[in-house]
């Protein structure tokens, strides 16, 4: 598997790759991946040491292996394409190093030069090509950041990603409603594989990691002062439009109403600036990125579970938010501002929706979970819980990515990822 920000558990981010692989490893397959060993999420160096360019690790019986990337710690400017690039280049002669050949190369596109790469490994290799697509590259750059459909940019991407569509065995894709777009570019539809994210029930059954002190206490705080607390997790970027939490926090506390405290978790790039704004403000606090294992600790920790989008066109094809599985793992009621063509809060009916960037009307919203009664809350919250075991848990999605390597080409023998 190569996911540049593929991560485990004690880090912070998206554990999609890990989750699988480990579920497959229990069931008799051999899976590697190839990961940055700079952290997207920490902007540091986490892995590797002095002159380390690569090391293997195993964890919980996954097999890593880091790679070293550029550094970035900016924004999303040239240092950041850089990293992409670096992390492109470098995994091939890594990959080609591997004793083992692989069956199976499943390249996951945070970023499409790792498809590319990916390709490229699983021609030398004589091994089946398997594209995963989280974000519909150059579609995201026009819808949400900005670009002309016509820059030279979106074209050069537009170009890749037929390539590699053209070119993979199967297309994994984590938005329901993506089969549209691919197939629209000229993809036969029967090469197209909907695997959304999940959650693994061990993380969220399991004792996990404990928060960190400082944030241990911030909360009991809020609770031993009566406070109902809503939290967000995640990224801290443009497409997470945060402001709309500080616009409600601020419309609250001009009202009187001190029922909520607001707590965001997380890093990015726009959190400095939304620090900032939010400078002025008595009922919302922030707090650093925390690893994926001490996520359980700090969603039973909140009352209420918020997450909200921007407006746009892109949400046509759907969405596949991580943080919404977990917070309905943790079996929390939750606010949703999004106006995605899938709605799971709606579908499980765990929650509230709301339109995208409606300070009001999130306002609304959470004022009407604060008055609600603890079991009320609570089960709301387990309505989302049942949905996610039933239909988002890590166990029933690696059957579906089984199902799909083995319709590349039929094996009698357990599948090596690399």
């Amino acid at each position: 598997m190569l996911n540049h920000y593929a991560t485990p558990p004690d880090t912070p981010g998206s554990t999609r790759h890990f989750d699988f692989a480990r579920e497959l490893t229990k069931r008799g397959h051999q899976v590697t991946i190839f990961a940055s060993s700079f952290s997207h999420r920490t902007r540091k160096e986490e892995r590797l040491e002095g002159k380390q360019n690569y090391r293997r690790e195993n964890i919980n019986g996954v097999e890593f292996v880091w790679i070293r990337t550029s550094p970035y710690y900016g924004g999303n400017d040239w240092r950041r394409v850089l990293n992409m690039l670096s992390y492109s280049f470098r995994v091939i002669p890594f990959g080609l190093r591997l004793k083992e050949k692989p069956d199976v190369i499943l390249a996951s596109s945070p970023h499409p030069f790792a498809g590319l790469v990916g390709w490229f490994l699983a021609k030398l290799k004589k091994a089946r090509f398997i594209l995963e697509i989280r974000d519909l590259w150059p579609q995201t750059f026009v819808e949400i950041g900005g670009y002309s459909s016509k820059s030279s940019v979106v074209r050069l991407l537009r170009a890749l990603e037929k390539f590699l569509y053209h070119r993979a065995k199967k297309i994994i894709v984590l938005l329901p409603k993506a089969s549209e777009y691919i197939t629209g570019l000229g993809i036969p539809g029967n090469k197209i594989v909907y695997i959304p994210n999940g959650v693994s029930p061990e993380l969220f059954s399991d004792t996990g990691a404990q928060l960190p002190q400082e944030l241990d206490e911030l909360i009991s705080s809020f609770k031993s002062s009566g406070k109902i607390l809503v939290g967000y997790t995640g990224a801290h970027g443009i497409a997470n439009a945060l402001d709309t939490i500080i616009e409600v926090a601020k419309l609250l506390e001009e009202r009187g109403a001190d029922k909520a405290h607001f707590l965001l978790v997380g890093d990015g790039p726009e959190k400095e600036r939304l620090v900032g704004k939010a400078e002025e403000l008595s009922n919302i606090s922030f707090h650093k990125s925390i690893p994926k294992n001490a996520m359980p600790e700090l969603l039973k920790a909140i009352d209420i579970a918020a997450a909200c989008v921007r407006k746009s066109d892109l949400y046509k094809y759907g969405l596949s938010f991580n943080k919404l599985f977990d917070y309905m793992a943790s079996a929390r009621p939750i606010i949703w501002g999004a106006n995605s063509i899938n709605n799971p809060v709606a579908e499980a009916n765990c929650g509230i929706i709301v339109p995208p960037e409606d300070a009001e009307e999130m306002a609304k919203a959470i004022m009407e979970l604060c008055n609600l009664s603890d079991r009320e809350r609570q089960e709301m919250g387990m309505r989302g819980y049942e949905y996610v075991m039933k239909y988002h848990s890590v166990p029933v999605l690696a059957d579906s990515l089984l199902e799909a390597i083995e319709n590349t080409k039929p094996s009698a023998h357990p599948a090596k990822l690399c």
